[in-house]
């Protein structure tokens, strides 16, 4: 349950911030009468993903049934990709400027609906190839676990847009990006056991590898400003 509910507070934090985002971009121009439409998109889009989820669950389970050990390997490498994916991508292009930049190219009905209901449908949508790495748990242990996450993710988001505490965002996304790639670094050494069958060696191998280019990647700007710094200090 531990692993859901920080999957889903990474994913749901990110998903409720956007949404923030958007929502205040609204506020700023004057266009707060759009608003319904950026609930209504982030709400059909978290149905929409729910509903995937149950039923993506169910099928993988069933489909475990007969070949479980290949099968769980290959969405264990699957979701180890998709965190790697964050790693390379999500987390050089996330940033406030882009957002709000598009919801000023979007300042329509339809165009602000389908920008909050992606957002939130591909946040859900990730959360659920994470879960469904979970087959062997039970449905009601890994929902539970979800559910809380997801439930944190919107109280912090509605401290930080609704009062005048700030939390250092950045720190707690490297926190929670940090648990991801121990996550998938965990994901990605079991999944090649569970495929080629290569004992402990191949999965700590995969685990290593993963880690540690993952780190490297995802500090690498912090690193790169800690040694300038240091050249700059002396």
């Amino acid at each position: 349950m531990i692993d859901s509910l920080l999957l889903s507070l990474r994913e749901g934090l990110e998903a409720a911030l956007i949404i923030g985002i958007i929502l205040a971009q609204l506020v700023r121009i004057n266009r707060k009468g759009l608003t319904k439409f950026v609930y209504i998109g982030a709400i059909l889009g978290f149905i929409v993903s729910a509903i995937g989820g149950i039923i993506g669950f169910n099928e993988a389970q069933e489909a475990a049934e007969s070949s479980e050990e290949l099968f769980e390997g290959i969405i264990m490498l699957l979701s180890a990709g998709l965190i790697a994916y964050f790693i390379l991508w999500l987390h050089r292009n996330h940033g406030h400027s882009s957002m709000t930049k598009k919801v000023t190219q979007n300042t329509n009905a339809i165009g602000l609906f389908m920008l909050s209901f992606l957002s939130v449908f591909r946040e859900g949508m990730e959360l659920v190839i994470f879960n469904l790495t979970k087959i062997t748990e039970s449905a009601y242990t890994v929902a539970t676990g979800s559910i809380l996450g997801i439930v944190i993710a919107i109280l912090i988001s509605f401290v930080v847009f609704k009062t005048s505490i700030r939390f250092n965002l950045s720190i707690l996304f490297k926190i929670l990006g940090v648990i991801l790639i121990l996550v998938g670094g965990e994901m990605f050494g079991e999944g090649l056991v569970k495929i080629f069958e290569g004992g402990e060696i191949l999965e700590t191998l995969g685990v290593a590898v993963f880690i540690v280019l993952s780190f490297i990647i995802f500090f690498q700007q912090d690193l790169k400003r800690l040694f300038k710094n240091r050249v700059v200090a002396k």
